[in-house]
């Protein structure tokens, strides 16, 4: 386990054993972000070369900037094609700036009007991007990157969660004005997926503060998606909803232990998946890693320095192994971020 000091991070991406990103925040200057917040400052971009996490210095605008910053999301395909979703503003998230590493230097930044949440890269020369307008009224938003130009606009759903395997074949959930929903993109247009009742009981996806936490896109008949339900009435109480896509529906898997999902599903790489979830309240939250693998479920806590737990909030499998990569704040180390991985 590794600790980045008085940093926070908001996205992670694997590729393979020596490709991975990671992009958050740290204050820089107390005069500028204050002491202990990290909300604002310079944006924290690294790269895993297989030995290290190599720091990758980020545009000039966007080291001890006056605004309060931070990242939303990381999307690459590899070492020399990375994107940092970086969430700008005074206040509030007011846009945010698309910034792409192209292997030697950052490109012209592309402002976004929108508090972006997810992104996904489905090739070297495309970019998803999905979230919440900030100058129109509209559910959600979206912004597109076909290789050569931009194209945005309104979208049905505020979405959450990306995955994608390719350019024909994205995926994208989140919150609609009557609840949850799943959409996929099959190179041409974008499909509304039915989802089974998931039991929240009446009222929006926002007033159960219920949202699509993550999606892992394996195949076209093996698709994962992981909800954190804080509010609920009904059937279901607070807690984890797991569903599986099989190529023609969704379906519940069910989910044995109480808590909520923290952090995107991730594949095992030998037809499970991962993911974290916390159980409890106050000073009694536990952090687990649940694993699913031929029907059966088993967990492990979320190894600990001190006594203190990471709160996880990122999950990447690293393609090719059965091994993955997490982050979670830390209070230790002056209140920075711990990067965790597995192996096997």
């Amino acid at each position: 386990m590794q600790v980045l000091a008085n940093a926070a991070i908001g996205g992670l991406w694997a590729d393979a054993a020596r490709d991975a990103w990671l992009a958050g925040d740290e204050c820089a200057d107390p005069v500028t972000c204050g002491t202990g917040d990290t909300g604002n400052g310079t944006v924290v971009v690294r790269h895993w070369d297989g030995r290290a996490w190599r720091a990758v210095t980020p545009p000039s605008a966007y080291i001890n900037s006056p605004l309060d910053q931070g990242v939303a999301a990381v999307a690459a395909t590899s070492a020399a094609n990375a994107w940092v979703l970086a969430a700008r503003g005074t206040d509030s998230v007011d846009y945010t700036d698309a910034l792409h590493w192209t292997g030697r230097r950052w490109a012209a930044p592309v402002r976004l009007e929108a508090a972006i949440q997810a992104a996904v890269a489905p090739s070297a020369t495309q970019l998803w991007a999905f979230g919440q307008p900030t100058t129109v009224e509209s559910p959600g938003y979206f912004a597109h990157l076909n290789g050569r130009t931009w194209t945005y606009g309104s979208f049905p759903l505020t979405g959450t969660a990306a995955a994608a395997r390719s350019a024909g074949d994205v995926w994208v959930g989140g919150n609609t004005p009557d609840g949850l929903g799943i959409e996929h993109w099959d190179g041409r247009r974008w499909h509304v997926t039915a989802l089974p009742d998931l039991g929240l009981g009446p009222g929006s996806a926002s007033q159960l503060f219920a949202d699509v936490s993550g999606l892992a896109d394996v195949a076209a008949d093996d698709v994962w998606a992981d909800i954190g339900v804080l509010n609920a009435t009904g059937a279901n109480p607070p807690g984890t909803i797991i569903l599986h896509w099989n190529g023609r529906a969704w379906s519940r898997v069910k989910f044995p232990w109480a808590g909520d999902a923290v952090t995107p599903v991730a594949y095992d790489g030998n037809g499970g998946i991962w993911l974290a979830t916390a159980a409890g309240t106050g000073r009694d939250v536990t952090f687990w890693f649940d694993h699913w693998n031929r029907g059966r479920w088993t967990r492990v806590r979320v190894p600990s320095r001190g006594g203190d737990q990471p709160e996880i909030d990122n999950l990447s499998w690293i393609p090719g192994t059965g091994s993955l990569w997490a982050t979670g704040g830390v209070d230790f180390a002056n209140d920075g971020e711990a990067i965790l991985t597995y192996g096997r």
